[in-house]
């Protein structure tokens, strides 16, 4: 008996299946080649900076390369970076970001090569191919420095020392309280004042452009801008304002986080008064003036260690270039009457070593560190003398103490090392002229030579 088959059903393709076969096809065969060719790409440079041909960049910056992917780092002490002319100096990786910290300021009016060597590698295992190579070349140092405009109202300048022109930063209606310049000498953060008395905090590069609210403070005064070197945090003085016009609150310390504006008190108890922050180098020690302990408090932001060195002077501390030490003026009875005397202290051992010498008559203030460490400017005079203070300088250990100035009918402050070390920039006040103003000078420590900047100035610091 023969049975008939069944019709076989043939498989077939519309138009449209074919179609997007095609494309699912092709679209796999570009993925398949991407990742092969991925896999043959090595380790890419993004960015550097300062970047290739950069000029007038300050000696003050860090050098950076950015990856297109994170970095396998290596254990080996040294970095694939090289610069000329020589720098000694310390690297940090960040992810996909190499950073190197010059151990000293670059070279004025130098033109630097910088040289990424092939030794990185991606942690995916890709090879940087080829070295790269790049230039730029530092600028001229300026100086900062508060003068009237002619309004009346304070304003930021800067000068050339070199002789160039004066330029007026800040235009701001009511004028600015102070200033701070950020680690890498690329933003000026300052403190705009209101009509109501209080001020907000702004920023503006030192060119004059950028300008920029970085904080806004109803109902307070907010100013002492401290940067926080290798960071991206700043801390600020806040007062309350309770009644507007009125004189404002205590000061406290708050943050400022630069990435997203958020702003909160740096201590859990947000009731702690202080002021006049200061930073040690690495970002780690913080100094600040805590005037119910009578002293200098020092705080360690990452493991939270804190001393107390006495001081009911109530003036800001100054860490030396490496971080390790810092100085403080305190008061010091005597039977003669009393001085005030620089105390260096350690952050790590709490040791405290007298720099003016046991028994001198003498009042010491505003100590400044050269930039190599090697030196410390001063003002002194003798203790309870009605006559100005002078500049003077004197080793780490307190030894080779001179006077730069011998005028007693001028009171000399804020003294401020050029990034070189080989000048001296401060403020002079004549004592017995009516109407006097500060002005801003520069001395030669290589000449001795003393010669007028600004006839009208005050808190002079330098753009390295």
């Amino acid at each position: 008996m023969a049975y008939a088959s069944a019709p076989v059903k043939r498989f077939s393709l519309n138009r449209f299946d074919v179609i997007v076969i095609s494309v699912l096809l092709a679209m796999a065969l570009v993925t398949a080649l991407i990742l092969w060719r991925g896999d043959q790409v090595g380790l890419q440079v993004v960015a550097v900076s300062p970047a290739q041909a950069a000029s007038d960049v300050s000696t003050r910056s860090q050098i950076k390369v950015t990856f297109d992917q994170a970095v396998s780092v290596s254990d080996t002490d040294q970095p694939p970076l090289t610069v000329s002319p020589p720098v000694s100096g310390t690297v940090r990786w960040d992810d996909q970001i190499l950073s190197f910290t010059p151990a000293l300021p670059l070279t004025s009016n130098t033109l630097y090569t910088v040289t990424l060597t092939g030794d990185v590698t991606s942690q995916r295992g890709r090879p940087l191919q080829e070295s790269i190579s790049w230039q730029f070349q530092t600028g001229q140092p300026r100086l900062l420095y508060i003068a009237k405009d002619a309004a009346g109202n304070d304003q930021i300048f800067v000068i050339d020392p070199g002789g160039g022109e004066t330029v007026q930063l800040t235009q701001e209606t009511y004028g600015v309280f102070d200033f701070a310049l950020s680690p890498d000498a690329s933003t000026i953060a300052y403190a705009a004042l209101r009509k109501d008395g209080g001020s907000d905090l702004w920023a503006i590069a030192p060119d004059g452009q950028d300008r920029y609210p970085l904080l806004t403070c109803p109902e307070a005064v907010c100013n002492g801008v401290a940067w926080q070197p290798n960071s991206d945090r700043l801390i600020y003085e806040r007062r309350n304002m309770l009644v507007p016009g009125a004189a404002p609150g205590p000061p406290r310390l708050w943050w400022l986080n630069l990435s997203n504006s958020e702003t909160v008190a740096v201590f859990d108890d947000n009731q702690i008064i202080g002021y006049g922050a200061t930073w040690a180098a690495d970002g780690r020690w913080l100094s600040y003036i805590a005037p119910s302990s009578q002293g200098v408090q020092i705080f360690n932001v990452d493991d939270g260690r804190n001393f107390v060195i006495p001081s009911r002077l109530g003036s800001l501390a100054t860490w030396d270039p490496a971080g390790k030490s810092l100085l403080v003026a305190d008061i010091q009875p005597s039977e003669e009457g009393f001085a005030v005397h620089l105390l260096k202290a350690s952050p790590e051992t709490g040791e405290l070593v007298d720099l003016s010498g046991e028994g001198q008559l003498v009042e010491d203030t505003s100590p400044t560190w050269s930039p190599d460490g090697a030196w410390i400017a001063l003002t002194r005079k003798a203790a309870g003398a009605s006559m100005g203070k002078q500049i003077w300088v004197m080793r780490p250990d307190g030894s080779e103490p001179r006077s730069l100035t011998d005028d007693t009918e001028i009171h000399h402050g804020l003294p401020a090392w050029s990034p070189d070390g080989r000048y001296l920039a401060f403020q002079r006040f004549p004592l017995r002229e009516i109407d006097a103003k500060p002005s801003v000078w520069l001395f030669d420590l290589e000449t001795e030579k003393l010669h007028l900047l600004a006839a009208d100035g005050n808190r002079p610091t330098w753009i390295p």
